[in-house]
């Protein structure tokens, strides 16, 4: 859907539109319910202050950002049917796990099935031993911004992140931007370790979360350099490599940190649960928008 709505925009046919206003004033107060009150209580507010409304006028749309380290972009931590990772006895689910367009009832059911297997687990194993060092190390890290009298507050530092991936990770991707993107992500990187510094208790969580971006940038524009096709529409979209390769790249992308760097490498889809036709299994690829009604 994403991939047609980018051609459309591309094409010179557009603006594009959401068009309610032939639907009946109830019916669209059922959608208003959905979208204002359950899913994005900011969009009515957008919609009031702009004096827009679904029943008089079509709604002029566009692509906002891509997502690219959740379950919305089929990406996110590994795990198998039981939402376990490949590290014993820690589970992941909902948006953050490797189970693509979770939404919220996959997320509950996801989460409902982690639960539970995660409750079984524990209970059957003891507390750990561990090195206190590693604890001592992990606070110095932690607390490191706090020591700082001056430098750069995490909210630049968040900025400066998410500005660059926008520019540089983006589809439709880029080598060469990617690149520029991993060299510019190092050099935040120094100074969110070397320079960052906070004032309070809030800019302490603001500035883990900056990490935590950070991360997960530099996960993406790696995972996507390694992945040398295109795939799952506009979302890995690769101008470099327009063709879906299946014979090497219908498989999963792995990465690890090994020895202090990250890496990459690939690891095969396993069987379905519950098995799917070939015919059903690659119907995405025939789902495009008629030319004529």
């Amino acid at each position: 859907m994403m991939q047609e709505f980018y051609n459309e925009l591309q094409s010179g046919k557009g603006p594009v539109f959401l068009k309610l206003n032939h639907l009946h004033s109830d019916t669209i107060g059922k959608i208003e319910a959905v979208l204002h009150n359950v899913e994005r209580p900011s969009r009515g507010r957008f919609h009031d202050n702009r004096g827009t409304n679904y029943r008089e006028r079509m709604i002029e749309m566009h692509i906002s950002e891509i997502g690219f380290c959740s379950g919305h972009s089929a990406s996110g931590v590994y795990v198998d049917e039981f939402a376990r990772t490949t590290v014993p006895g820690l589970y992941a689910a909902g948006d953050m796990a490797s189970v693509p367009h979770n939404y919220m009832l996959g997320a509950f059911t996801n989460g409902a099935v982690a639960g539970e297997h995660a409750a079984e687990f524990a209970a059957n194993i003891d507390l750990p031993n561990y090195d206190p060092g590693d604890v001592a190390q992990e606070r110095d890290r932690v607390l490191a911004p706090t020591k700082r009298e001056d430098g750069i507050p995490p909210n630049q530092l968040e900025y400066k992140t998410r500005r660059f991936v926008n520019d540089d990770l983006q589809p439709p991707k880029v080598t060469a931007k990617m690149k520029l993107g991993q060299a510019r992500f190092a050099e935040i990187r120094d100074d969110m370790e070397n320079a960052m510094m906070v004032r309070d208790a809030h800019e302490l969580m603001r500035s883990l979360e900056v990490a935590s971006i950070l991360d997960c940038a530099e996960m993406a524009a790696f995972a996507s350099l390694f992945r040398t096709e295109s795939r799952w529409g506009l979302y890995h979209h690769r101008v470099d490599y327009p063709e879906k390769n299946d014979d090497d790249w219908f498989c999963h992308a792995i990465l690890r940190k090994q020895n202090g760097r990250m890496t990459a490498e690939k690891r095969a889809i396993a069987p379905y649960i519950v098995p799917i036709d070939e015919s059903e299994r690659s119907a995405y690829d025939r789902q495009r928008i008629r030319q004529h009604a």
